[in-house]
């Protein structure tokens, strides 16, 4: 399994010119096997995560990952056929916030930073979680875009497909927001080809 992390940087694997794989996604053989979306009614709360503490933003990703791959594989761990050739991609505007500023807190007050921040602000460290409890062993890949975090996560995974790196691709949106502006939220698709098999919900062509 391989990582590359821009998180922190707006950075877009997609570049900005034309593109290979832009009959790939015409010609219909990526397809959105399954969706999850956070939160889904009101008073949803985030379950913990063993090692990660003080922001929402690790347990964010975790769920929205649960809920979709449950949603297509069932109980973990992924099919070890189709799981061995999914990568993961997680892309937010914001990042986490929260961790952040946990971090630039103790360095103001000169306190002693908890190494579990440390740990976490890379958010590689989420993404290893879900990729070794479904057992998805493609690139784990961490972007911050400047716009459109859901479009340019989109032409990201294509990237990931169209260059073999991977078949399908679990791609994750997640942004924590202040609860006045609606809280944390995010949603989260797994990108693959029309070959693989119907999850519980019919697949949609990716728009």
């Amino acid at each position: 399994m391989s990582a590359v992390s821009l998180a922190g940087t707006a950075v877009s694997l997609a570049g900005s010119g034309a593109l290979p794989w832009a009959g790939h996604r015409a010609d219909g053989a990526a397809l959105i096997l399954g969706a999850a979306s956070w939160p889904q009614a009101p008073g949803d709360q985030l379950p913990a995560i063993a090692g990660f503490v003080t922001s929402s933003f690790s347990p964010l990703v975790a769920e929205l990952a649960e809920r979709c791959l449950r949603g297509y594989f069932g109980a973990p761990p992924a099919d070890p056929a189709l799981g061995s050739r999914t990568a993961i991609l997680v892309a937010s505007a914001s990042g986490d916030i929260a961790t952040a500023a946990a971090i630039a807190a103790a360095v103001d007050a000169g306190r002693r930073v908890p190494p579990l921040l440390f740990f976490q602000s890379n958010p590689n460290a989420v993404i290893g979680y879900v990729a070794a409890r479904w057992g998805l062993a493609g690139p784990v890949v961490a972007t911050m875009p400047p716009a459109d975090a859901l479009a340019d996560a989109h032409r990201s995974a294509l990237l990931l497909m169209a260059d073999g790196d991977a078949d399908a691709v679990l791609v994750i949106v997640a942004e924590q927001a202040p609860a006045a502006d609606g809280g944390d939220h995010g949603i989260a698709q797994l990108v693959g080809p029309a070959s693989w098999p119907p999850g519980a919900a019919p697949p949609e062509p990716l728009s």
